[in-house]
């Protein structure tokens, strides 16, 4: 409902033109806040916990508050000896403020580099190796980390700032506030901001690392080209009803080191939501009450920020997802039965579950819509593989191919799905024969298995390192877990000389035999399973499971069945 004109506040005079300003896209990301500051509408933005970067260890700030930010940071990366040009890495736990240092730096037309927290010692360093970067930001935690070669991650940068300690107000580790060959962050923060250094749209902006479910992750490199008037531009449409609305609050999980977190942000300021939740963790402690006060009414997440708020969402005393409108998964499918539970907590009449299909050098390729009554019924109530939509028009096309030949196959034969995008990125950073092994003249091997409808829907089968003719392991894995109970996950992995390998993961390293009986009835046949913990599944940095070290585990390194060349 509109606000009477009393409780409004008062525009300045011009403010009328300068909310006009609606192509925000068009903006660098450096000066993007500043840009959606000079609009004079307000907007406030609250924090499941403080900045990492902020030593007034704020909650709530309104956009200025983020733009100064943004400019104080920019004057200490500067002050640290970064210019133009130069690459400088962000390994940090996840917060907003990773996207806050990267536009920092873009806005002295320097390159972030960044790199998730959660990342393994072991894949930063080659990482840091191949980007060479002139500065690194960290914290004292994950800087007193080892690897395997033993050297401290200080050596593989000119210069380190350390967050922590004397630092910000986040990942302080208890230790006397000194980091070896490193200095506070804190003590140049403020510095005077340099002036904007803008790059041009086909100069490298910004390297954000895939998700490395095969090994060192890939560094993916974005242009302002596709990031902003690609990427960022099609997020900005105003889409009713399944885009953000004015009165919306909005709560954000995201790994803020990854491409969707810039192109997220870009949306939000230009649709302007009423109230923005920025979350950096799914901790149901910090989200209960958080959600409480503050009812979300549009909630995107990764499928392991929903498994950790599934018992929230179940309790119906809680009533923390009541006001939500809208879901939206990302990075990977959401068991049919989180997206149920969900879907059922919430109050409104007619709350749908978006669900997004692409990749980290796409983007979005495609878009299908879950309702209430339909994510009611059992999973295997509906033949075949899951839909993830149709591609978008006039952006994206995709086409089924045989993945020998990469001629088409007929609609309803499954194939390896190449797509073209106009938001293709770029290339892997110095490793140009891993982009040109998926890079098809203008189209893109995903390396998905799937099917393509008559209609143009496209259902996904498998990845093609896992897929064996004829079965659909993401089917089987979601009917599983559809009848087994909450905090539950189950990978298969298929093996040359039998039925695949279930691994279940369970609260507590057990497993009701009996219900596992019921959830496999009708399925082909499978192993034995193995049971661990559910905290010992080993999963990326979006919560991805990461199935070949499920395979070093326990099956000895068995071998894939597909060829993994496009992975």
């Amino acid at each position: 409902m509109r606000r009477p004109a009393a409780d409004r506040p008062a525009q300045p005079k011009e403010a009328g033109k300068r909310m006009r300003i609606t192509h925000l896209w068009k903006s660098s990301l450096g000066s993007l806040f500043d840009r959606r500051a000079e609009t004079g509408k307000p907007m406030l933005f609250r924090l499941g916990r403080p900045l990492d970067i902020d030593p007034a260890a704020r909650t709530i700030l309104d956009i200025e508050a983020i733009a100064q930010c943004v400019r104080d940071t920019a004057g200490a990366l500067h002050a640290a000896g970064v210019g133009p040009g130069d690459r400088f890495a962000v390994y940090k736990d996840n917060h907003f403020d990773c996207l806050l240092l990267a536009a920092a730096g873009i806005r002295i037309g320097a390159v972030p580099v960044m790199l998730s927290g959660l990342l393994p010692h072991d894949s930063v360093r080659p990482l840091l190796q191949r980007v060479e970067p002139k500065l690194l930001v960290s914290t004292q935690r994950l800087l007193t980390g080892k690897g395997s070669d033993g050297k401290p991650l200080t050596s593989f940068a000119e210069r380190t700032l350390y967050l922590g300690g004397s630092g910000g107000s986040g990942g302080d580790d208890g230790s006397d506030g000194s980091t070896p060959d490193a200095m506070a962050f804190a003590e140049l923060y403020g510095s005077t901001d340099p002036a904007p250094v803008p790059r041009g749209d086909d100069e490298l902006m910004m390297l954000t690392h895939t998700s490395g479910t095969t090994g060192v992750p890939k560094l993916i490199m974005y242009t302002p080209a596709t990031l902003q008037g690609r990427m960022a531009r099609l997020e900005c449409r105003h889409l009713p009803p399944v885009t953000i609305r004015r009165n919306d609050t909005v709560a954000m999980f995201t790994p803020y080191v990854h491409a969707r977190a810039f192109t997220w942000i870009y949306s939000v300021l230009t649709l302007s939501p009423a109230k923005v939740l920025l979350m950096s963790d799914s901790d149901p402690e910090v989200v209960g009450p958080l959600f409480r006060r503050h009812r979300p009414t549009v909630i995107e997440g990764l499928p392991i920020d929903f498994s950790h708020m599934e018992e929230l969402a179940a309790d119906p005393r809680q009533g923390a997802f009541s006001s939500v409108r809208m879901f939206i998964g990302n990075f990977d499918a959401v068991h049919w039965s989180t997206i149920r539970t969900f879907l059922n907590a919430s109050r409104h009449r007619f709350p749908v579950w978006r669900e997004g299909y692409g990749q980290s050098e796409t983007g979005g390729m495609g878009m299908t819509f879950i309702t209430r009554p339909t994510a009611n019924k059992p999973r295997d109530q509906y033949a075949g593989p899951r839909k993830v939509g149709r591609p978008m028009p006039g952006f994206v096309q995709l086409k089924v191919v045989d993945p020998g030949t990469f001629r088409p196959v007929p609609n309803g034969r499954p194939g390896l799905v190449l797509a073209r995008t106009k938001a293709r990125c770029v290339g892997y950073y110095r490793e140009p024969e891993r982009w040109n092994e998926k890079a098809v003249g203008e189209w893109w091997n995903t390396g998905d298995i799937g099917i393509k409808t008559r209609t143009g829907s496209l259902k996904l089968l498998d990845r093609e390192v896992n897929y064996t003719p004829g079965v659909s392991r993401i089917e089987q894995e979601d009917v599983i877990v559809d009848h087994l109970p909450a905090r539950h996950d189950v990978a298969l992995l298929p093996v040359p000389d039998g039925p695949p390998i279930p691994i279940v993961a369970t609260p507590d390293g057990q497993l009701d035999r009996e219900h596992w009986r019921k959830a496999i009835r009708g399925l082909p046949e499978l192993a034995e399973p193995i049971v661990i913990d559910f905290k010992d599944m080993p999963r990326t940095g979006t919560g991805k499971i990461i199935r070949e070290e499920l395979r070093r585990r326990y099956l000895d390194g068995v071998e894939n069945p597909g060829t993994g060349r496009w992975t």
